[in-house]
């Protein structure tokens, strides 16, 4: 019997459209695979409505970010980043627990197509 660790993680990728991250507040709550533990692997972004201000998008437990990526202020149309590098060490998801993935509504306006990915082990 094989079990799940992280050199073979179910890996799944979280994709959300059209998100205000100058209204704020939680975007989604997701619950891993029943007993399963997760680890942020990548958080990135595209702007598609310019941003104005500084936004954070959030991931983690009830309303405690494991995960914390800024947007930077200014961000025109078609501006990506990631936090993939800014992950390494940081703490997992309990397994069975509420994930929020949320933003700070620090941006005065703007609009970005997001995608977490998360390994579940």
């Amino acid at each position: 019997m094989s079990a799940q660790f992280y050199d073979n993680a179910l890996r799944e990728s979280y994709n959300f459209v059209g998100v205000d991250v100058g209204a704020g507040g939680i975007e989604q709550e997701i619950v891993g695979p029943s007993g399963k533990r997760g680890r942020v692997v990548n958080v990135s972004y595209v702007v598609t409505t310019v941003l104005v201000g500084t936004a954070d998008i959030d991931v983690g437990p009830n309303g405690a970010p494991t995960v914390s990526l800024t947007i930077p202020t200014n961000a025109a149309d078609g501006d990506s980043g990631s936090a993939s590098a800014e992950l390494k060490g940081q703490t997992d998801l309990a397994a069975d627990t509420v994930c929020e993935i949320s933003t700070d509504g620090g941006a005065t306006s703007g609009v970005v197509d997001l995608v977490v990915t998360i390994d579940w082990f």
